[in-house]
């Protein structure tokens, strides 16, 4: 009699244990990677002294662009070292270090990663809430235009590191290596034999600069 008790004891324990697990909070999911934001003092140092000191016209000052930089890394989710220095560098590259905003010869190309019409025009595209600030300026506008006057321009150059056509798997592979890099701006960028060497330094510069 006592063994059949003592069997039922152990029958219930765990029947209660098992009901306890079940019905217990499941646990919260893991939290998505968020990207690491930059330092005023690691733009700097991605710049190489490069920085302009005021804010004036096209001319930005890294104090001033860091906030935009940072909200376009965290919105498009650059979260690898790599891919934050790829956008830096390809970014400082195109816009002088921050002195321009449109290309010099052609009016409908530019933002900080000065990507031409067709690129913007992707960008918008691909990105409900940009479409519904475009949407609001007169369609005889130029695409670029309208992001630079809605501070959006450091977006298009952030999305595309990742999301343009072509970039998302070499985007994945972005680390340290000058090769990936390579890989990354010939197949995603495209921005000229020319420029590869130049180009490779400023992101090797942004990689040991930024975390």
């Amino acid at each position: 009699m006592m063994q059949r008790f003592s069997s039922l004891i152990t029958i219930l324990a765990l029947a209660i244990a098992s009901f306890a697990l079940t019905s217990a909070s499941p646990l919260p999911p893991p939290q998505a990677h968020e990207p690491t934001l930059l330092t005023i003092d690691e733009l700097k140092a991605a710049a190489n002294g490069s920085c302009p000191t005021q804010t004036s016209g096209e001319l930005l000052a890294c104090e001033d662009a860091l906030p935009y930089i940072n909200d376009a890394i965290n919105k498009y989710k650059l979260v690898t070292r790599g891919q934050r220095a790829a956008y830096i560098s390809t970014m400082l590259f195109e816009s002088g270090h921050l002195r321009f905003n449109h290309n010099l010869v052609n009016p409908t190309q530019g933002t900080r990663s000065m990507l031409p019409q067709e690129n913007l025009q992707r960008f918008v595209d691909a990105n409900s809430d940009v479409q519904k600030i475009v949407a609001t300026y007169p369609a005889s506008k130029l695409v670029v235009d309208i992001l630079i006057e809605s501070r959006l321009d450091f977006q298009p150059g952030a999305w595309w590191t990742v999301s343009g056509p072509g970039c998302p798997d070499r985007a994945a592979t972005l680390d340290g290596s000058s090769n990936n890099f390579l890989l990354w701006e010939i197949e995603c960028i495209g921005g000229g034999i020319e420029t590869l060497e130049q180009r490779t330094a400023l992101f090797g510069l942004a990689y040991q600069s930024i975390h």
